[in-house]
């Protein structure tokens, strides 16, 4: 599978398309070749196209798979046997966007027999993903994530659940043509298609709520987490670790703070219920830098490192503190080993009392 030429499926509201926007460009970035197919409802078609003018993104009606009211009413035959019925019915958007994703990726991959991912339209792409290999999908994961109640009705539908996995929640999921074709012989197994395949995937994920859970739990199924443990049963690899940035975040990152949370490793921000700009707390930014044990046997006083972030500093930062100098010019009195052995706890990185009393004395005299 070619990780440079993607096709690429959302589905969304309006609010969300300057993040639409921005991870588009974030996509063109890293990969050559991208298509992109949003999923939206048909009155706001209009303005999807006027704002997002990229001949590789086509804009889809979500009336033309199913419409919110006949979804609604196909889950509502199955929950009425319930006692959550009247519980759940503000949560059935939710489900109801599930459904979209599913019902159009398995349309897709059968009609053009290539692979595709599914990405939340709230997400924004940070670094590269290898989403494919071979013939098979990655498998990715992440370890703060696990509920309960989308195994057991993942469980009813796969009728079973890979030996070893990891939640596979990760904000994106990617499937190839074998894998879709074993998801679609496990879903016949749930319930046969005779149907439309969006009405059918409505079906089969409200017949096994239903059937599945006793009580009201707001989140019972997944479609990634579908997706995920279905390609996992399919063909088994080790899922990779893989994190973003997703939780308790007000308002959108600023440009430093993406660029840090590139530099921790994080792949994805997500911005689940958030749209506003925090550059209005209007907080400032002071970075120091310092040398570690290594740099003072191997570097110099004008180290690569001080040349980053200061460049970086212009126009953005109220200081920018270099104490490199403070510890090369100790090394001028004292030499390197016994700098080191003064200033840092014996083989760390890490200040013992001493070296933090410097760091302290030559940052007081500036304003923060």
């Amino acid at each position: 599978m070619n990780n440079n030429r993607l096709n690429i499926c959302q589905v969304s509201l309006s609010g969300n398309i300057s993040i639409i926007i921005e991870n588009i460009n974030q996509f063109y970035k890293h990969y050559n070749n991208c298509k992109f197919y949003i999923i939206c409802p048909r009155r706001e078609k209009k303005y999807f196209l006027k704002k997002i003018n990229d001949k590789n993104c086509e804009i889809i009606e979500e009336e033309k798979l199913i419409s919110i009211q006949k979804f609604k009413k196909i889950a509502n035959s199955f929950l009425i046997k319930t006692n959550y019925y009247n519980a759940i019915q503000p949560r059935l958007a939710w489900y109801y966007q599930q459904a979209l994703k599913i019902s159009f990726v398995i349309n897709f991959v059968k009609r053009n027999n290539k692979p595709i991912i599914i990405w939340d339209a709230d997400t924004i792409l940070l670094k590269k993903i290898n989403f494919f290999r071979e013939k098979i999908s990655e498998k990715y994961g992440n370890t703060s994530e696990f509920h309960k109640a989308y195994y057991i009705t993942n469980k009813k539908i796969l009728k079973k659940l890979p030996n070893y996995y990891i939640s596979c929640l990760s904000q994106f999921i990617a499937v190839t043509p074998r894998e879709i074709d074993y998801l679609i012989k496990k879903l016949n197994k749930c319930i046969r298609k005779k149907k439309s395949t969006a009405k059918w995937i409505s079906s089969i994920m409200m017949n096994s709520i239903s059937k599945s859970h006793h009580s009201y739990n707001g989140s019972m199924f997944s479609e990634y987490e579908l997706i995920g443990q279905s390609n996992l049963l399919y063909s088994y690899n080790n899922q990779k670790l893989i994190s973003g940035v997703r939780e308790h975040l007000n308002g959108r990152l600023t440009y430093l703070q993406l660029f840090i949370v590139k530099i921790l490793g994080y792949s994805y921000v997500a911005y689940e219920h958030s749209h506003e700009n925090s550059n209005s707390k209007n907080i400032s930014l002071t970075v120091v830098v310092y040398p570690w044990p290594g740099q003072l046997l191997f570097d110099q006083v004008n180290s690569k490192q001080v040349k980053i972030w200061k460049k970086f500093c212009e126009n953005k930062c109220k200081n920018f503190i270099n104490l490199f100098p403070i510890f090369f010019e100790n090394i001028e009195i004292e030499g390197k080993k016994n700098t080191i052995d003064n200033y840092f706890l014996k083989n760390d990185v890490h200040f013992n009392n001493k070296g933090h009393k410097k760091i302290f004395e030559a940052l007081n005299s500036y304003s923060f």
